[in-house]
């Protein structure tokens, strides 16, 4: 369990609703966060609680409007077999990214033309932590243009989330498109961690690309990385969290 100095407004109102069966209206939920901490120090607490709800793809409406908010139900995570899966697809690794995000505690979001796509059975929208882009880290331009990045990692509370990490996967599309669009987020101001994740067949590709003039201001600190280490990294850390869960959660 959190710290209380340490819950987001995400844990709160996942409690909350935790508390009143799982679903509630609008108002049920209010009542329970009412006199909460955080709440101390934020006066217009209940916008913050609508915009955590709309926020974060754990909170959802079967419909639009009614004021009945449902807590989703977050299913074990699976292993990627690379022996029954030799040949990942670009949402196979945007899914992984996705879900070590997660594993580690960061908010993540797909790029937004990806959200239909499946991973391990279910859309990328439902496996990113986050449904509506957040604009507060930036002007609206340049958080259109970071919106197409395969997958972010934010630090952060609701009202103020910032990518710490931006993930382009560059499977069968031009290395350049995905170098241009992490040259972007470093020039909006963001001292966000850059990483390109290619098959290894395309690393002559991504060495020729990263070498041209337009990209010398992230040829530093741009990473490459292929697919096999990412899925080793993601089989141990899905590994380290059911035995974390086991060892700290379990009531045996």
């Amino acid at each position: 369990m959190k710290d209380e100095s340490r819950l987001t407004w995400k844990d709160v109102v996942r409690e909350a609703l935790s508390k009143i069966g799982n679903s509630g209206h609008l108002d049920e939920i209010y009542s329970k966060i009412e006199g909460h901490p955080k709440t101390e120090t934020n006066p217009t607490w209940k916008f913050t609680v609508r915009r955590t709800l709309q926020q974060y793809s754990i909170f959802y409406q079967e419909e639009k409007g009614s004021g009945i908010w449902y807590l989703r139900e977050e299913k074990p995570l699976e292993e990627f077999d690379p022996k029954k899966n030799p040949n990942p697809g670009h949402e196979d690794v945007q899914g992984m990214l996705l879900e070590l995000g997660k594993i580690y505690g960061y908010e993540t979001s797909a790029a937004v033309n990806d959200a239909k796509k499946i991973f391990m059975k279910k859309p990328l929208e439902e496996i990113a932590t986050i449904r509506e882009f957040p604009e507060l880290f930036s002007y609206p331009k340049i958080v259109d243009v970071v919106s197409r990045i395969d997958v972010l990692w934010f630090g952060g509370d609701t009202d103020m989330l910032i990518p710490e990490f931006a993930f382009e996967v560059e499977h069968t599309t031009d290395v350049t498109k995905g170098l241009g669009r992490l040259l972007d987020l470093y020039k909006s101001g963001q001292r966000t961690r850059l990483f390109i994740i290619i098959p290894e067949d395309k690393r002559n590709k991504y060495d020729k690309e990263i070498g041209r003039a337009l990209f010398r201001d992230i040829r530093e600190i741009c990473k490459v990385r292929t697919y096999e280490p990412l899925i080793n990294l993601y089989n141990l850390a899905l590994e380290h969290d059911i035995q974390k869960t086991k060892f700290f959660d379990s009531n045996v």
